[in-house]
């Protein structure tokens, strides 16, 4: 990835952060890359896939210490501050996030919380690494897409859907029974202004609930269970995930089917497809914020017409994967002859 864009204003943001009386300390000592930028960071994020170090890095996570109320800030939602280019949220008990510029993420781990509240790294990464790098992603203008993905033979599929559609399930049951490469679960980037829809992934990790962990028989034993649901655990392996950015072929939209209802797998376009990329665009509430309206729908509109977008109803169970999978499977299989640059994938 060249960078994403990052809005012009005619200033200095360094220069402007001195005025405020805020001078920034160099020494971050942890190199990474994620979504196909480099990061250097105050604090280790084990999630992330460590980097050669870099000069001029994208991204800066500092800890700079304890971070105050913003000047002149609106507050648009609760615990969210705005102020121009900057935005902060609070995590009650966890941490507060400054993401400035679509540069730098300040990180405040000073926060009021119950006397017994005991507060782990991974928490405070938690958030690092979902709420607050996805504001600094739309700062950047790019497009971040609440997707799962894997390299199939007929190329990069993705599949989105809402909250607990079963994207993640979905990608691992197609990694362990298919060896397809994982790309990324949760959150992955659409470089901007490319000639081609180029997909960077984000952290290698899987979240997965308990009831798919038993039926691909993975031990929960050791595993971080997710902070708000407790019946959903962090996989944060990086293998079996294949860290390069390749075009992105498919948009899968999934869905439950109703009791009876066999799988289906159908073909969208025009304003249906448009409507599923809208759906998939991570915290679009946010986007919205940082950058023009017209600008946003337009980058929508070209992907739309780059892809194919699927809308998949299956039904909800892990008993028959393989039977609810199969009209799926038979697209791939077909798509493949498509893409023959992609062809022996799982021998590489």
């Amino acid at each position: 990835m060249t960078h994403c864009d990052l809005p012009s204003n005619g200033s200095n943001p360094e220069k402007k952060q001195e005025r405020r009386g805020q001078q920034f300390r160099r020494t971050a000592r942890y190199q990474y890359r994620s979504y196909g930028l480099s990061l250097v960071s105050e604090l280790e994020l084990p999630e992330l896939t460590p980097a050669p170090p870099c000069a001029e890095p994208d991204i800066e996570i500092l800890t700079p210490g304890q971070l105050g109320p913003l000047d002149d800030a609106v507050e648009d939602w609760p615990c969210l501050e705005l102020d121009g280019e900057r935005c902060q949220i609070l995590v009650q008990g966890i941490g507060r996030y400054r993401i400035e510029q679509g540069r730098r993420i300040l990180v405040d781990r000073r926060v009021p919380r119950e006397p017994e509240h005991q507060v782990v790294s991974g928490d405070v990464r938690l958030y690092l690494l979902g709420a607050a790098l996805g504001i600094l992603l739309h700062q950047r203008q790019c497009l971040p897409l609440h997707v799962s993905a894997v390299h199939t033979p007929a190329g990069v599929w993705a599949f989105t859907g809402d909250s607990g559609a079963g994207k993640s399930t979905l990608a691992a049951w197609l990694h362990q029974q298919h060896g397809w490469p994982l790309v990324s679960d949760d959150v992955a980037v659409i470089e901007p202004d490319a000639p081609e829809p180029i997909l960077h992934p984000g952290p290698p990790r899987l979240k997965l609930w308990q009831d798919a962990l038993a039926a691909m028989a993975i031990d929960t034993s050791g595993l971080v269970r997710d902070l708000t649901r407790a019946d959903k655990y962090h996989l944060n392996a990086h293998a079996g995930f294949r860290d390069e950015a390749g075009p992105l072929k498919v948009l899968v939209e999934l869905e439950r089917a109703e009791p009876g209802e066999v799988s289906s797998l159908t073909l969208l376009k025009g304003v249906d497809a448009f409507r599923v990329l809208l759906r998939a665009l991570y915290r679009a509430e946010l986007g919205r914020l940082f950058n023009p309206p017209a600008r946003l729908l337009a980058t929508v509109s070209a992907l739309a017409s780059q892809i194919q977008v699927y809308r998949f109803r299956r039904p909800w169970s892990l008993e028959r994967m393989d039977a609810s999978l199969a009209p799926l499977m038979q697209e791939i299989e077909a798509s493949r002859f498509a893409s023959p640059d992609e062809a022996g994938l799982n021998e590489r």
